[in-house]
């Protein structure tokens, strides 16, 4: 499978992007849909729990957590360079977050957690198979009842319908097969960046999933928030709502309470 990037590829990907990366969430799809839609999904499910967050990064979503009331929040990440980074904004403003450098695919127990964020990282996964790897290791790390939330690239994206360049990023089809699309990104912040990854086809995300025993699979297109509309206005959005790039998938494990 020429050309398939694998986990510590990933890893070798954001060391080299780094704390650019942080001027991404700073552009107007992150501030204005993914996390308002991502707020909306958690509301009533943070407060007080405790939080693992995967694919952390330089530790986003991490001080996120904390913001929206989670009792304790460790991030995971395989790249130096963004938990360097994360590390770095905790000594600068501490907020109590642990930052751990591993490898989703050989994650050890770090505790028995609520909550779980896979925030870009299952799509990474070179196979099926690998990415199976990974949620069993996610499922064990979560306790009974215990909710996933993944931010992935949308497997129905359609490459080259509508404009993306107005939203900050423009793409590439690298490769692709039956149940995988390889593209390669150009991200235009200041300074910009560009990384490579795949959408996989959404039975691929339902099946490794079900296999790691999670249940309860719900899907959760984006949302843009009233303060987006009235900054931008509706034709602005227009082509991300009609062909947006990411979405949303929540899962849980067997026991739910059903909150």
């Amino acid at each position: 499978m020429a050309g398939l990037l694998s986990c510590l590829s990933m890893g070798a990907q954001y060391d080299a992007i780094g704390g650019r990366y942080a001027g991404w969430k700073e552009t107007p799809v992150p501030t204005y849909a993914e996390v308002p839609t991502v707020r909306r999904l958690l509301a009533g499910q943070v407060e007080g729990r405790e939080v693992l967050d995967l694919a952390c990064g330089t530790g986003y979503y991490s001080r996120k957590l904390k913001q929206w009331g989670a009792a304790r929040v460790v991030g995971v990440d395989v790249s130096q360079a963004m938990i360097a980074e994360a590390r770095e904004a905790e000594a600068r403003e501490k907020a109590g977050i642990e930052y751990v450098l591993a490898d989703a695919a050989a994650l050890p127990v770090l505790g028995a957690f609520d909550l779980a964020t896979a925030m870009y990282l299952l799509h990474y996964a070179e196979t099926p198979e690998a990415m199976r790897d990974m949620c069993r290791n996610i499922a064990a790390n979560l306790k009974s009842s215990g909710k996933l939330v993944a931010l992935l690239p949308e497997p129905d994206y359609v490459l080259g319908k509508g404009e993306t360049e107005r939203y900050g990023f423009t793409y590439r089809l690298v490769a692709g097969d039956q149940d995988w699309m390889l593209v390669h990104a150009d991200v235009h912040t200041d300074p910009p960046f560009s990384i490579e990854y795949r959408h996989w086809a959404r039975r691929v995300f339902e099946d490794v999933l079900h296999a790691a025993s999670f249940t309860d699979l719900r899907w959760h297109p984006f949302a843009v928030s009233p303060e987006g509309l009235a900054k931008f206005g509706e034709a602005y959005w227009q082509d991300f709502l009609a062909n947006p790039v990411s979405t949303i998938l929540t899962a849980r494990l067997p026991g739910s309470s059903g909150r």
